[in-house]
């Protein structure tokens, strides 16, 4: 990395603990799925969420929002890309480990192991997956299938980004 480059990543005030909640802002609807899914993550998502409540939590927040990073004093990223891989590369390089825990990416409800003929009734399509689970607070069902390898993927490129250090 040459020593003029500009991060697309900024951080501000973080700790070295992983994160045990992450409140992220309305432009950052994807990430808050991701988040969720991939690691587990107490995640706080809100498109209606007031910049007061953001500025004063004690959660790590993630926002694409110059006025609400300069403004916050806790645990802080500004996301100045819109390169995916990067922000999963966030995460990584605080600590987060993917793939030990999912939670509903719609809700963040807790997923119950549930028999593959059950998703498939409820979905109304055959599931070529041994493995399916239904969200115990929405009720929506998942299985291994072709975005859960997108995402194995996206993983991976994410372990290669070096973080930035300027």
């Amino acid at each position: 990395m040459s020593p003029n480059k500009t991060c697309d990543v900024l951080y501000k005030n973080i700790g070295t603990a992983v994160p045990n909640c992450v409140y992220i802002d309305a432009m950052l609807g994807w990430l808050a799925r991701i988040l969720r899914i991939l690691f587990g993550a107490t995640v706080v998502y809100s498109p209606d969420a007031e910049d007061v409540e953001l500025v004063e939590t004690e959660c790590l927040v993630v926002t694409r929002d110059e006025e609400l990073f300069r403004r916050r004093r806790g645990p802080t990223i500004l996301l100045k890309t819109d390169d995916h891989v990067k922000w999963v590369s966030v995460f990584l390089n605080l600590g987060m480990r993917p793939f030990e825990k999912s939670v509903c990416p719609l809700c963040g409800g807790e997923l119950e192991e549930v028999d593959c003929g059950e998703a498939e009734a409820a979905v109304g399509h055959k599931i070529r997956s041994e493995k399916c689970w239904r969200c115990a607070r929405c009720g929506k069902y998942y299985w291994v299938g072709s975005h859960w390898r997108r995402l194995r993927r996206l993983v991976e490129e994410a372990k290669a980004v070096a973080p930035c250090s300027g």
